[in-house]
């Protein structure tokens, strides 16, 4: 008994210094005016533990100055937008279940502040708190394509966004990705993830658009082994194979490679690139993101 009248006790004395702190605060932060509420911020940990069970109204009402900022900084002819990152970490810390925040503090610090790299911090602590959340995974994955040109990060955080989000569609833009990233593995990851989709109840009508997604990324996956094959055999010879026959009497491949599509491979001995008689050869599906 003893023990928790000292702990209520003390509980009262910091919440009654985080109170008297914040009144002798005020008149500095008044004067900042449309960021007065977000002048000064406590440790997000330490005001949850001692929240007296009332940790999820502290972070709406965090929460809530921090829509009031991005407001007025949206419309001050020289904005600022150094506080969202810092209000956002202290909302999700009081509520780490709270998605909608991690979702649109991300877009405000990648689409608006320029901040990508806070963007994606918080993006990833949402993850860790709200896997099940498929729009952070979706938010990530457009940061890591659209800003900074990642496209294998990008094609995996789309992948998740499919499978967590059980939106079979996305599972296009990330075979995509991983396609124009290139190189065996890539397209390994492609198919994977287009089997994945496939496999899901809700495919109905984009069985048929992820079917042929499906057969392009076979189909240059053995364009590549094709093609990285030759380039092997030239490192060896100083010149590309004249055909596949050099390529099966050197080792560099086990057999003529079949073609997903149902044409023929076909390689240039010239360029050392490989071709379906039916797709062509590897080319990009996506034009690359916005500079």
């Amino acid at each position: 008994m003893a023990s928790t009248l000292r702990a209520t006790m003390l509980l009262l004395a910091l919440a009654a210094a985080t109170a008297g702190a914040r009144l002798a605060l005020a008149p500095a932060a008044d004067a900042q005016r449309p960021l007065r509420e977000l002048a000064f911020l406590p440790n997000g940990r330490l005001l949850r533990a001692v929240s007296l069970g009332q940790r999820h109204t502290l972070a709406d009402y965090y929460w809530l100055a921090m829509l009031q900022h991005v407001g007025a900084a949206a419309e001050a002819k020289q904005p600022r937008w150094e506080a969202v990152y810092p209000v956002a970490d202290l909302v999700t810390d009081l509520d780490p279940r709270f998605g909608y925040a991690y979702q649109e503090a991300g877009g405000v610090l990648s689409g608006l502040a320029g901040r990508v790299d806070l963007s994606d911090r918080i993006l990833e602590k949402g993850i860790a708190a709200v896997p099940d959340r498929w729009q952070l995974h979706w938010n990530l994955g457009f940061n890591k394509y659209f800003y900074e040109n990642d496209l294998p990060a990008a094609a995996r955080a789309f992948e998740r966004a499919a499978v967590v989000g059980k939106r079979p569609h996305l599972a296009l833009t990330s075979a995509a990705l991983a396609m124009d990233s290139g190189g065996p593995e890539a397209y390994d990851f492609a198919i994977q993830a287009l089997e994945t989709a496939l496999a899901e109840p809700s495919v109905g009508p984009l069985e048929e658009a992820l079917t042929a997604r499906l057969v392009r990324a076979r189909t240059f996956r053995t364009l590549a082994v094709v093609e990285a094959a030759a380039e092997a055999f030239r490192a060896a010879a100083g010149r590309y194979p004249f055909g596949f026959p050099e390529l099966m009497a050197t080792g560099h491949l086990p057999a003529v490679p079949s073609d997903p599509a149902g044409g023929r491979i076909e390689l240039d001995p010239l360029t050392g690139k490989a071709r379906s008689t039916v797709l062509g050869p590897r080319a990009l599906l996506l034009k690359g993101p916005v500079q």
